[in-house]
């Protein structure tokens, strides 16, 4: 059987995103293909989605699902990486009423806005990485981007009045690190992330991901552990089809939508695209007018549905 599908990684603060790329490649040989559905920075910790095989393909479909977000921040201070591992740029006094004024502000950042990523990030500026720039010595020119966080809410505060915990639900793109760094300049005393984790991607979770650790010293059984394609196709607007549909899906033609049986309304708007499933293909394609479904990306299955 060829392995095609979903690998869930509880990737450790300090540990490269592309470690863990790089240790399932080992695991798995030559002539495999791992990818990942959005990284995470090497001082955050959490859910990482790598993607075996044919699904390497499913990267932007990953990556637009909701991802959430627990971190803890304190006050009083900037730096330049917006976290624990930069350098001070900016010390000011934190308010008395800081938590107070924290809940008043939190509301502010629901909704789609604009947000200029840290310097130290993936961004490309001019074909170049920000954060290559940044670590020049230079000043990444970032541009200002939409972003949509749809709930944050104030999850803990440790009582010093300084340092306190959020939990975020955001769309891709979407920097944590600039929303605390945004948070302290909002609140005109600076602010950096102290821990941040990310819990879940869709209904993908980090209580159901396989540990590094695991991973590392090989007490994994990856036929068992890497998950069908099916379980990110239910995330989206998605059909069933029968043995015939998917052939004709393979050979690239566009199929009439009743030839397909409703398996899943997704968790948000389809815009317009639909994910069909069979026993011999995975199909992301758009929905056309008069009741037809054309296929834009295949991947073949071979009995890994």
């Amino acid at each position: 059987m060829t392995l095609c599908g979903v690998l869930l990684i509880d990737k450790p603060e300090g540990i490269r995103s592309t470690a863990c790329v790089a240790s399932v490649r080992r695991r798995l040989g030559k002539g495999i293909k791992v990818g990942h559905g959005g990284t995470l920075d090497s001082t955050a910790g959490g859910l990482l989605v790598l993607l075996v095989g044919g699904a390497t393909r499913t990267s932007s479909l990953v990556m637009g699902l909701p991802k959430v977000y627990d971190v803890r921040f304190r006050l009083g201070e900037e730096r330049t990486t917006d976290d624990f591992s930069g350098d001070t740029v900016f010390l000011g006094p934190v308010p008395p009423d800081a938590g107070d004024r924290l809940t008043a502000l939190l509301p502010s950042f629901l909704g789609t806005r604009l947000q200029t990523p840290p310097d130290i990030s993936a961004v490309r500026v001019n074909g170049e990485r920000a954060h290559r720039i940044a670590r020049s010595g230079e000043s990444p020119a970032i541009s200002s981007r939409p972003v949509h966080i749809s709930s944050i809410r104030l999850t803990g505060e440790d009582g010093d009045g300084r340092t306190f915990a959020l939990r975020i639900r955001c769309r891709k793109g979407t920097y944590v690190r600039s929303i605390v760094r945004d948070i302290g300049r909002a609140l005109e005393c600076g602010a950096y992330v102290l821990s941040l984790t990310r819990r879940s991607i869709g209904r993908f979770r980090q209580e159901d991901a396989l540990t590094f650790g695991r991973l590392e010293s090989g007490e994994t059984d990856f036929p068992r552990d890497i998950r069908s394609l099916s379980e990110l196709a239910v995330q989206y607007y998605s059909f069933s089809c029968d043995s015939g549909t998917d052939i004709a899906l393979l050979a690239g033609k566009t199929v009439p939508l009743s030839c397909l049986v409703p398996l899943s309304p997704g968790d948000g708007d389809p815009g317009g695209k639909a994910i069909v499933l069979g026993e011999r293909v995975f199909s992301w394609g758009t929905l056309l007018p008069g009741g037809l479904y054309e296929p834009k990306m295949n991947i073949p299955l071979e009995g890994n549905r």
